[in-house]
């Protein structure tokens, strides 16, 4: 019994391209499945994401791919919390810089997940209007990169007015949710996003969100888009 459920392990994992594993997925004794997958991993033929999760990617010559980023973070947090990329992560993602971080780095809507293997993972609890207005990862990604503008953004201030006008176009981006998830989010973040949605002509979205309450702070907020 033990053997034939080591094969079912063995061969269902072999079968599978671009999925997550869990321990659960599989019948049997746990630690015997345990066993059998960390076998697999030392055989390079899948790859250990944290405790009981695991990732079957494509074989490339440098070896097993390994998961998005961001698709590792959901896996282990679940689809009620908004998940989106971060630092460079998120402005290479969006077109907004060539710069790729040695480690991706993730936001989530609650208290990190711990021992995942090659990410970092943001604490973005208090910005609940992401999780309430059920944010997608670009939607998520897009407030990351206003958030660390000054940081992360590499094109000049024309076109990266530009190249966020463009992404609010996009068909996965809801212009409506992201004005309505931005009551939570930072007064640097809703400064950023009024420009943006007034550079793209959506002046009646622009005028929904509350701006930065002191003067200061909506001056730091828009200094990227001085000259």
């Amino acid at each position: 019994m033990i053997a034939s459920a080591a094969a079912d392990v063995r061969r269902r994992v072999l079968r599978s391209s671009d999925r997550f594993w869990h321990v659960e997925d599989f019948d049997g004794d746990p630690h015997a499945v345990v066993l059998q997958l960390r076998r697999l991993v030392e055989a390079g033929q899948l790859e250990r994401v944290r405790r009981g999760v695991y990732w079957r990617g494509r074989k490339t010559r440098f070896g097993m791919a390994v998961p998005p980023a961001v698709a590792a973070v959901r896996e282990i947090v679940g689809d009620s919390e908004a998940v989106g990329a971060a630092g460079w992560h998120a402005t290479n993602m969006l077109g907004l810089s060539t710069q790729v971080s040695p480690t991706p780095v993730v936001a989530v809507t609650q208290r990190p997940p711990t021992g995942l293997r090659g990410i970092r993972v943001i604490n973005r609890a208090s910005r609940v209007g992401r999780r309430l207005t059920k944010l997608n990862e670009v939607e998520v990604t897009l407030f990351e990169a206003l958030e660390g503008w000054e940081r992360y953004v590499e094109l000049d201030r024309a076109e990266a007015l530009d190249r966020f006008a463009k992404l609010l176009k996009r068909s996965d981006v809801r212009v409506n949710r992201l004005v309505r998830a931005a009551e939570t989010e930072s007064p640097r973040v809703r400064e950023r996003l009024r420009a943006v949605l007034m550079h793209a002509g959506l002046h009646q979205e622009a005028a929904k969100i509350e701006g930065a309450r002191h003067r200061s702070s909506r001056e730091r907020a828009l200094a990227v888009l001085s000259d």
